[in-house]
């Protein structure tokens, strides 16, 4: 589940626009409600957060706010259960069990897993697995997760505002009462987690770089998911104690973001949440800042390619200076690409950077990241301590007051542009007002924001810098090398089988509640978007903007990568252009920043695209300056020594990487010589390119029809006035091909292509299997097999893998569909598990694959969620155009939605089986696996198909 932390959003939340629509109260026993509502949205944005993280971990049980938030899925004492008081009894004797075994020696403690398994087993058959989010399902819920913090812990996910009753029933029930059944495989699951990440260098990396500023014994200091000696021992009372310590009202709040009125959920709120009883908060111990004396160097070897960090002392949420700081930071590197760092970037002397304030609740660094360029013509890197001088000399300058003041206040402006953008979706200001609630701060501390940034002045920022960027402060320099691993192995456990086809008395309760289903607002091609020609095969589409003064311009040009193989390397070289006898690359940034707007040139297989976006009443200069780009660009041969010694960097590293290998092999399953990594351009054939022909290559792609696709709040006319007068759209356009669709591999047998990693200790395992030719009319029975077999926790997939055996925490298959119909379909799955289990999840992945598991019990739950998930999710106004043009071009003619809502009202449980047969059950199942060989059964693996081992050599062309 994701720990990303949201502390980076904090800054951009309130004016008194968004306060218009926001509001907080406190119920009686305390719990804070913070209500956003939004008529615009088409759904509900749902969260509880508790004041409690990973920090408050008992030094001696780390990980154990992680497994709670884990466990807090696995109902009550009346939800999940068809009996409690005769599981409790089972119950009861795990947690003492589990007190044992951490307090036992290794030997003991084997026989003690196999008890806790026994009455685990027995516990089970009273168990309805899944039954929260079975719940969640039947009410359109999506987006069901939870994610661990240093300071926080939250639940979430997404509903229709007509199941608002059901959802707070729901909700605030699973915090009455919980049970946390289902320890030892969820424990297990975790084990799984731990493996993921301890594959990834860079998580390690990252997490040695917070032991090593804070120090392991500080709670900042140590892993989320918890040290591994802790998660071999759980404490179940510790965990159990954790939850009714710091699970207080008075610790937690409620946040709703979207299609509500507030007046209305008041009252219900009351009926729900106002249950909880009233606790004191816990106190707390302050933690004590830490605390870096002069410059600490660390160097380590655990990164595929050179990487440094450097940490700075700074401050929690909340403090005075948290602003400023941020503002400092954006002047040293910011999205736009006009900080001082920045530069070098461009530049090409740097191959990337980043500055970042990481406030916690209790503390807080300035952490920058830097990786350095790759010499195409060397062969080399270019060292870390040649990057450290340029970090401090832009460090330097920044304390010195060294920037235009209009940069100041271009930045500050970007700032309000970025929280404009951020609260148009009730998503992601759910999650703002989230980390609000969290780091301490309240509605009114934010009412006058964007005063407070602006009246952030060039000697107040000069001021924090000073105090700030000083000469206290962590270096942490990773070369070459590969993290060493701790064994975490999982012990041999039967699977638990849970009680089947049964329902909880709660989840008849919740059922009986009536719900208002949401109006579906299709959308209409012809109304919702306007569309004009520009031009011969120049067409406009154009949608308003209902929110906000910021224009998004897409130019969409009929060609990728595709028709272009270089057209990745020439988006990339136009991004660090300037314009000819006018600007450099840096000073077009800062002329795009000056006036509230930025440009952004990418490209897919398929299609080249140009974005502008920033302050509409700007538009027009946006334009002029885009147009002298595309004529007069300025580039250098030092920008493209750096581009192409990034692309041959990465070449060197990728044969012995496992997430390239894994990424790689997985593209050869699928498309086998038609892999991205088979057809790319040749060393030589990069050694080939120019500045000048890589440029000719972009111009290239502009001559390809093209799709104008622009969001904003002025007028039809004046925009298609604005865009002519400014923008060349050539004649004699060729049509576009797009989209492309990549040939897929045709298997006829079964077959597994191994590729070995000694250093893997998790498994990478991709099967596929191909299906029949996309039919438009079978997408409404796709969308339903896909949800029946792998729609999260509620698909078969995970309950069986995850779930019930504890094989993996990432498992799933989804029948696949390409952008064009009548053209071949797929089936794909992937599974990372604990090398040594390999060949027996593998074995159970291919049972569900060859003999689907039947439960025509979910069948009505399975069609309120497509019913009601339908008629709640609709592209935002920003993605509109884009949306309904893709339809058309799939070949639908108006909102495919309403076809799929009246075939979901007929349809039968049979009708997923009949297509389960025709398109998937007993074909040929190929397999692709990256993993270590030694720790594996392969005379096993045998029985699932002919074993072709495979060299990463194979996998790329040089």
């Amino acid at each position: 589940m994701q720990k990303k932390a949201l502390v980076g959003f904090v800054l951009m939340i309130f004016s008194m626009n968004l306060m218009a629509q926001t509001s907080s109260y406190k119920l009686k026993n305390g719990l804070t409600v913070i209500l956003n509502e939004d008529h615009l949205q088409s759904s509900v944005f749902g969260c509880v957060v508790v004041k409690s993280g990973s920090k408050d971990d008992p030094a001696d049980a780390t990980g154990l706010a992680h497994y709670l938030e884990h466990v807090m899925f696995k109902g009550t004492t009346e939800l999940g259960t068809t009996n409690w008081e005769a599981e409790k009894v089972h119950y009861n004797k795990i947690i003492s069990l589990y007190d044992d075994l951490a307090s036992t020696s290794a030997e003991e403690a084997k026989q003690i897993q196999k008890e806790i398994n026994k009455e685990s087993i027995e516990a089970g058959k009273y168990t309805i697995a899944n039954e929260f989010s079975n719940i969640v399902q039947s009410m359109g819920g999506t987006s069901l997760n939870a994610s661990t913090g240093y300071d926080m812990t939250q639940y979430f996910n997404i509903f229709p505002s007509g199941q608002m009753q059901a959802w707070l029933e729901l909700y605030s029930h699973r915090f009455i009462n919980p049970v946390f059944r289902g320890f030892q495989a969820e424990l297990e699951t975790v084990y799984e987690e731990k493996n993921m990440y301890s594959d990834s260098p860079f998580s390690v990396l990252f997490e040695q770089f917070n032991q090593a500023y804070y120090g392991e014994k500080h709670p900042y200091g140590r892993p989320i998911l918890g040290f591994s000696e802790h998660l071999k021992t759980p404490c179940l009372s510790k965990l159990i104690d954790q939850y009714y310590k710091y699970y207080v009202p008075k610790n937690m709040a409620l946040i709703l973001s979207g299609d509500f009125n507030s007046e209305d959920v008041k009252g219900l709120i009351s009926e729900t949440f106002g249950k909880w009883e009233s606790k004191p908060v816990p106190e707390k111990t302050p933690m004590v800042m830490s605390e870096i004396k002069g410059k600490k160097k660390v160097k380590l070897k655990l990164t595929p390619f050179p990487v440094a960090l450097w940490g700075f002392p700074a401050v929690p949420t909340n403090h005075e200076d948290e602003t400023a700081i941020e503002i400092a930071c954006m002047l040293l590197s910011n999205s736009n690409q006009t900080g001082i760092l920045d530069k070098y970037v461009i530049e090409g002397d740097i191959q990337s950077v980043s500055v970042n304030l990481s406030a916690k609740t209790e503390d807080g660094l300035i952490q920058f990241i830097a990786v350095p360029t790759f010499d195409f013509n060397q062969l080399i890197y270019t060292s870390l301590s040649s990057n450290e001088k340029l970090i401090f000399k832009g460090i330097d300058k920044l304390n010195a007051g060294d920037f235009e003041d209009w940069v100041l206040e271009a930045i500050k402006d970007n700032m309000c542009r970025e929280y404009d953008l951020a609260i148009e979706s009730n998503i992601s200001t759910g999650r703002i007002l989230t980390s609000v609630f969290a780091g301490n701060q309240t509605l009114e501390d934010f009412n006058n924001y964007k005063t407070d940034v602006k009246s952030i002045t060039k000697e107040r920022i000069i001021e924090v810098a000073n105090k700030y960027f000083g000469d206290n402060y962590l270096a942490v320099f990773s070369d070459l090398g590969k993290p060493k691993k701790d064994k975490l192995t999982k012990p041999e456990l039967d699977p638990i089988e849970p009680a089947h086809g049964e329902i909880s008395n709660f989840f008849d309760k919740i059922n009986q509640i009536g719900f208002t289903a949401d109006e579906v607002k299709y959308l209409d091609f012809t109304k919702d978007v306007r569309r004009e020609k520009l031009g011969d095969k120049v067409n406009m589409f154009y949608a308003k903007n209902p929110k906000n003064e910021i224009f998004t311009l897409t130019l969409k040009y009929g060609a990728g990568s595709n028709e272009i193989p270089t057209i990745g390397l020439a988006t990339n070289l136009m991004n660090k252009a300037g314009i000819m006898a006018e600007f450099t690359p840096h000073e077009l940034k800062k002329e795009f920043s000056k006036i509230s707007c930025s440009c952004n040139f990418y490209n897919s297989e398929s299609y080249t695209y140009v974005q502008l976006q920033g302050k509409e009443e700007n538009l027009a200069q946006a334009c002029k300056l885009l147009s002298k780009t595309y004529i007069l660009p300025a580039l250098d041969d030092k920008q493209m020594n750096s581009l192409l010694g990034s692309m041959v960097g990465s070449r060197r590293i990728e044969k012995n990487n496992k997430e390239s290998q894994a990424e790689a092999l997985q593209e050869f399953l699928y498309y086998g010589k038609n892999s991205p990594s088979l057809t790319r351009l040749t060393k030589v054939e990069l050694l080939e390119l120019t500045q000048s022909s890589l440029a000719a290559d972009f111009i290239k792609a502009t001559q390809y029809e093209t799709s104008v696709h622009y969001t904003g709040q002025k007028s039809f006319d004046e925009v298609r006035e604005i865009l002519t007068n400014n923008l060349a759209f050539p004649s004699g356009l060729s049509d576009s091909k797009s989209p492309y669709i990549r040939p897929v591999k045709v298997h006829n047998e079964n077959i597994i292509y191994f590729l070995n990693n000694k250093d893997a200790r998790q498994s990478d395992v991709f099967l596929m299997l191909n299906g029949t030719n996309y039919n438009l009319e079978e997408r409404p029975y796709i969308d339903a097999f896909n949800q029946y077999f792998s729609g999260g926790f509620n698909g078969i997939v995970l309950q069986e893998l995850r779930e019930l055996r504890s094989f993996a925490y990432t498992a799933y298959a989804n029948y696949s569909t390409p952008a064009l119909s009548d053209n071949p379909s797929y089936l794909g799955g992937f599974i990372g598990v604990q090398a040594d289990k390999t060949s027996d999840a593998l074995e159970e992945f291919v049972k569900l694959l060859k003999d689907l598991p039947q439960k025509p019990e979910r069948m009505d739950n399975l069609k309120k969620y497509l019913k009601q998930a339908s008629a709640s999710n609709r592209p935002s106004f920003r993605r509109l155009s884009q949306v309904i043009e893709s339809w058309e071009k799939i070949g639908f003619t108006e909102d495919p939605i309403k076809q799929s809502i009246l075939c979901y009202n007929d349809m039968s449980f049979e009708d997923i089986m009949t297509f389960y047969k025709s398109h998937i059950q007993n074909k040929p199942i190929a397999i692709a696996i990256v993993g270590n060989k030694k720790l594996i059964d392969m005379k096993k693996l045998e029985k699932f198909g002919k074993i072709k081992y495979i060299s990463s050599g194979k996998l790329f062309k040089n």
